[in-house]
């Protein structure tokens, strides 16, 4: 069940839940996995580390939802672009899924972190978005990461050589905060709201395994 929040201050509801969230569950002495995204997304993150900063952030644990492959700090590392935005979180336990090396033993780094955090964190929660054609992390429709067993998976998009956690890890997350901005995102909105599709036409379908999903979007539903 996917609770739909419409509001003319998406991005800043969205970020007042992660942040919310994340503060209930290091306040119980508890071990939180935050897994990140980049586009319109990024703002939720960097507001929400401003507001983390004064807190004990030893127990809480944060990387991406995805990535695209390359050199450490190109000019479409998502982890780069957080960091040119102003995330910084010093004292939390931080994983930039680029480490320098060769595509295998990048996707095999940033697996077996995910894998240990899966299993350590007592609670874990994602930011993710919805793209125009179903696609959420970097799951993108019909691509390999769909049918991989992995935790992360690779493959050469259309668009960027990308790394992505896998529909395991997301049916794995505790919640999920969604931000879907603009009017080319209503069909797609509509589509994963009423109808039940295979996970290869539409990824973002996956997102629904989670027990708590917010969806925060400027348009109406009733007009969905």
């Amino acid at each position: 069940m996917i609770d739909y929040v419409y509001t003319d201050k998406p991005t800043e509801q969205a970020t007042d839940s992660v942040v919310k969230a994340i503060k209930n569950h290091l306040s119980k002495g508890e071990r939180v996995l935050w897994l990140l995204s980049g586009g319109s997304s990024i703002a939720i993150a960097v507001e929400a580390s401003k507001r983390l900063k004064l807190s004990n952030l030893s127990n809480l644990f944060v990387s991406l939802v995805d990535e695209r492959y390359g050199l450490i700090g190109h000019q479409d590392e998502n982890w780069q672009q957080l960091i040119d935005a102003g995330f910084n979180l010093p004292s939390a336990n931080l994983y930039r899924p680029l480490i320098g090396k060769d595509i295998e033993p990048t996707r095999a780094g940033f697996n077996d972190w995910l894998s240990d955090q899966i299993t350590m964190a007592d609670y874990k929660i994602g930011i993710f978005g919805i793209g125009i054609d179903g696609h959420t992390a970097g799951i993108k429709p019909h691509s390999s990461a769909v049918l991989s067993a992995n935790l992360v998976a690779f493959f050469k998009g259309d668009d960027f050589p990308r790394l992505t956690i896998t529909f395991l890890a997301i049916k794995q997350l505790d919640e999920a905060i969604v931000l879907a901005l603009g009017k080319d995102k209503i069909s797609v909105i509509q589509s994963l709201l009423n109808n039940n599709l295979p996970l290869d036409e539409q990824p973002s379908q996956i997102l629904k395994s989670i027990p708590c999903v917010t969806l925060y979007t400027n348009n109406n539903k009733e007009k969905i």
